[in-house]
């Protein structure tokens, strides 16, 4: 697939596609793409669950309908957002049905279960999934009902759509804009000398299991989309001044299917939350008898040992989770494969006294099959070792590129660039019988490492200092904003200043000032200017890069 930095829902299919790859190579039995029938099921169970709190938002909205007129805006907005999410999500369904029916020969009429992954019996064939989305001319996908070409226009519109209904808040559209990333549909540029479109990145040449499961995907991703964008409207609600008499405590998470090695990452808040004041947010297993008699104290709460961390919750306990801002608590976490149910209790300051509402959340971890990652970075750079790791769905593996060696430990590499632009890291195994397979591959950029900035006294650019601090200064060469921990050196450089009318000017060997430099320091009078320029740095990559002047005037 192409490489750089992609969305959360096209690195998933990236991998799937990797997976895919693999199978294909070892030309192992139609058994073995039953696994997608966990990764779709995990999927659609999320969706599921994930549409069905979202749906406490719409019960609200009606509520706040009958109390106010200024509410009612709002809902009519929030009521098109579900109608839009409805469509798509559905139109969605019908396009698995339609390749189910096709490619399967399924009679008309017959039961839904038939229509499930688990049931289909051509889950290996590629050819009718391509031919039914239009991409039997990769370089030319076809338009029309059912296809890739008409999915994608949907997606788009829906994304438009949303967008529209914030027009009025740039800042909140900026942020739908950025929640709308899982429903990236963007070109996935030019893989191998050959054009990737969104189409045929997706769909061409994949089996029909794999088809469903990234159908599957994209529901889940218009579920999200339609969640965080009644959440946005839902809070215009409050800054209108409409008041609730119930408020329900509620966890939402962008993201409830993470892939091994993913952070799983909840905004934790009260469904009418106050961002002027932070609640108090205690994660573990609680007494919900003890909430429903009023009961405020989180000690009586709780259930098990107090302690500081995830693990505590983990193990039975409990905790106060530390990071809250703006009225909302984030949590981030990492986990092992499987479902993981969580929840605690959000403490609210009211005029009356606290009050506490209960969550509960879950979310889900999928193992991956095929990564390749910059450890540090995205982009590799000339002249240093950039550390990688990769893992693959094989114990016997390895990794190659050009510059990439082997580093401590398993999975563990260093790749030394050499040359700037692309490099493609290709990973293959060992199957049982000795064969050899092919992973997948991944693509990184490679640039030169930037320039260091200079400093003397502490100061760089246009600056003013002392005499003294200028001939007793070190001229340094920073890697600013540089992801490396790394030391360069300047080499030499030039002091100039005017003398009478006439531009005199000392080269220096080295970072410090010499006797002749200082000599010239020596004579100078307040507001007279310095000028540290040619200074020169040899860099790791074996290139020698020439700083930026520095400006100098004494007082």
């Amino acid at each position: 697939m192409a490489g750089g930095k992609l969305p959360p829902r096209q690195k998933m299919i990236a991998m799937m596609y990797l997976v895919l790859t693999a199978l294909l190579a070892m030309n192992v039995s139609k058994d073995i793409l039953d696994a997608f029938i966990v990764v779709n099921d995990g999927i659609e169970n999320s969706t599921v669950t994930f549409a069905d709190k979202t749906s406490i938002y719409y019960s609200k909205f009606a509520a706040a309908a009958l109390d106010s007129e200024t509410a009612k805006p709002f809902k009519e907005k929030a009521d098109n957002v579900k109608k839009m999410s409805d469509e798509l999500y559905e139109y969605i369904h019908k396009l698995k049905k339609h390749l189910v029916t096709v490619v399967d020969n399924v009679p008309e009429g017959s039961p839904d279960s038939l229509y499930h992954i688990s049931n289909v019996q051509s889950k290996d064939n590629y050819d009718m999934p391509t031919l039914i989305m239009g991409l039997a001319e990769p370089a030319n996908p076809k338009d029309g009902e059912f296809t890739a070409v008409e999915l994608r226009g949907k997606i788009n519109k829906f994304q438009a759509d949303l967008l529209d209904m914030f027009k009025e808040n740039k800042e909140v559209q900026d942020l739908m804009q950025k929640s709308l990333a899982v429903l990236n549909t963007e070109d996935f540029g030019v893989v191998n000398g050959t054009k990737e479109t969104w189409e045929t990145g997706n769909f061409y040449h994949v089996p029909l299991a794999a088809v469903i499961t990234i159908l599957s995907k994209i529901q889940s991703d218009v579920r999200t989309a339609e969640a965080e964008a009644v959440s946005k409207l839902y809070e215009n609600i409050d800054a209108e001044g409409v008041s609730f008499s119930k408020v329900d405590g509620f966890a939402y998470a962008k993201k409830a299917y993470v892939m091994d090695g993913d952070s799983f990452a909840a905004q934790i808040f009260t469904a009418a939350y106050n961002d002027l004041d932070n609640p108090e947010i205690f994660i573990g297993g609680f007494d919900s008898t003890a909430v429903a008699k009023g009961e405020t104290d989180e000690n009586k709460i709780m259930k098990g040992t107090k302690g500081d961390n995830w693990s505590s919750a983990k193990n039975g306990g409990w905790y106060q989770l530390k990071d809250v801002q703006a009225g909302k608590g984030y949590l981030k976490i990492k986990e092992g494969v499987g479902v993981h149910d969580w929840g605690g209790i959000i403490k609210v300051k009211t005029k009356k006294g606290p009050k506490i509402y209960p969550f509960n959340s879950s979310f889900e971890v999928g193992k991956p099959s095929t990564t390749v990652a910059a450890s540090s970075m995205n982009v590799f750079y000339m002249g240093i070792d950039n550390p990688v790791s990769v893992s693959a769905p094989m114990p016997n593996f390895k990794a190659s590129a050009p510059g990439l060696r082997a580093g401590s430990g398993a999975g563990q590499y260093i790749m030394r660039p050499t040359a700037v632009g692309k490099v493609t890291i290709n990973v293959t195994g060992t199957d049982d019988s000795g064969k050899t397979v092919n992973l997948g591959k991944s693509e990184f950029r490679v640039k030169k490492i930037p320039n260091p900035v200079p400093y003397i006294a502490g100061k760089t650019g246009s600056c003013t200092m002392s005499k003294s601090d200028l001939a007793s200064g070190v001229i340094q060469a920073k890697m600013e904003g540089f992801e490396f921990d790394l030391k360069v050196q300047v080499s030499s450089f030039s002091l100039g200043t005017s003398v009478s009318g006439d531009y005199k000017e000392v080269n220096v060997n080295g970072s410090r000032m010499d006797g002749a430099a200082q000599a010239l320091i020596s004579k100078a009078a307040r507001g007279q200017r310095f000028y540290v320029e040619k200074m020169k740095v040899k860099m790791p990559d074996g290139t020698t890069r020439e700083l930026a002047n520095i400006n100098i005037k004494i007082i």
